[in-house]
């Protein structure tokens, strides 16, 4: 009996002792858990995931990548209108077919010719009569018949019939009417390549038309590109570029912006650049596609680190700075400038302070959830 009771004492114990030290040990949990949570230090998991990278100083870059396209330069192009009316007989040329200046492009015929012509033949034949009435007029004067008055009468006369020939001439020229055909001609103004044509045979032209060709020399072409309107503040005119084509995708061309429109597109909300770039042998095309790369500095220099460790948290920038997996924070920033995957910062993070730029987000929203 005594046994029996005496091992009951000794489970009791043994209960008590093993109820006790679980308690204990549940206790020392909730508290250790409570200190890690208490902590900005970051699991050991977490900080073997993360990113980071080192804030570096330099010069404020800017450089975009864009799609362009080659056309004709239009300070360079010269627009040939038709001199008269009349029916396009002929067409010499056709759009892509380099000509020299002076060269016909097309014949025309027209009843504008057949007045001119009239009065041309109309001044000749007066100015035949002008030249004998002021030989007669002199030797009547020498003779003492007529004064010396009728003689700059019958002068001024024939003066003014030559200068009446004159001009029908210049007209003539301009005109491009030929000597004894039925037909004037439409010349190049200035050598270099048919880039539109707007007429073909048959076609009936009015005084008042429209150009009928264009040409350009193509000597240098523009690269014209469309920049998006969030990326103006990262070009500027006299930014180098660099340009490739499809068509000689191991060439590059180097030239600078040499303007910059003044409005936006308001379908596209993009600013057009152009590029004036030298065209050695005519390679370049009007129509290519180019791939035009701006990269420029500013002279200032400012902190900059990955634009992928930005977080945009309620209408502000913040960065997760790093030091050891005990010593992180949120600081605010303020950007200077954007640059494709980097971020030129005004205020916010020194030089050589480090940011998280992988699972940054993650990271932030602990530290949040924490204060």
């Amino acid at each position: 009996m005594n046994s029996l009771h005496l091992i009951n004492r000794v489970v009791t114990i043994t209960l008590f002792t093993v109820l006790l030290y679980s308690c204990e040990l549940t206790s020392e949990q909730k508290q250790s858990s409570s200190d890690e949570l208490e902590s900005n230090c970051l699991p050991d998991e977490m900080v073997d995931r993360i990113s980071v990278e080192e804030a570096k100083m330099g010069r404020v870059e800017r450089s975009l990548k864009l799609p362009g396209k080659i056309e004709v330069n239009s300070d360079r192009v010269y627009r040939v209108f038709p001199n008269a009316g009349g029916v396009i007989s002929d067409v010499h040329v056709r759009e892509g077919d380099q000509v020299k200046k002076g060269e016909v492009l097309a014949t025309i015929q027209s009843p504008d010719i057949a007045a001119f012509k009239r009065d041309m033949q109309h001044a000749l034949a007066e100015k035949s009569i002008a030249k004998q009435n002021y030989s007669l007029a002199k030797s009547l004067t020498e003779s003492g018949v007529y004064s010396r008055r009728d003689l700059l009468e019958a002068e001024s006369k024939l003066e003014k019939i030559k200068s009446e020939i004159t001009r029908l001439k210049e007209e003539q020229k301009v005109l491009g009417i030929e000597d004894d055909q039925p037909f004037y001609t439409i010349r190049a103004p200035e050598s270099g390549f048919i880039i539109e044509r707007n007429i073909n045979p048959g076609t009936t032209l009015r005084n008042n038309d429209s150009y009928v060709f264009k040409i350009s020399d193509l000597q240098d072409v523009w690269v014209v590109t469309n920049v998006p309107e969030s990326d103006i503040g990262n070009i500027q005119s006299g930014d180098s570029v660099s340009i490739t084509t499809l068509a000689f995708p191991d060439k590059m061309f180097n030239g600078k912006i040499t303007r910059l429109s003044n409005s936006i597109d308001p379908n596209k909300r993009t600013m057009q650049a152009i590029i004036e770039l030298p065209n050695p042998n005519y390679i370049l095309k009007p129509g290519m596609f180019t791939n035009v790369k701006v990269k420029a500095y500013e002279d200032e220099s400012f902190v900059h680190i990955p634009g992928d460790a930005l977080i945009f948290d309620e209408n502000k920038y913040y960065v997760v700075l790093f030091n050891d997996k005990c010593d992180v924070q949120i600081r605010p920033v303020t950007i200077k400038r954007r640059n494709n995957d980097r971020v030129f910062l005004k205020s916010g993070v020194n030089k050589g302070e480090s940011v998280i730029f992988n699972r940054h987000i993650l990271v932030y929203n602990q530290l949040i959830a924490k204060q």
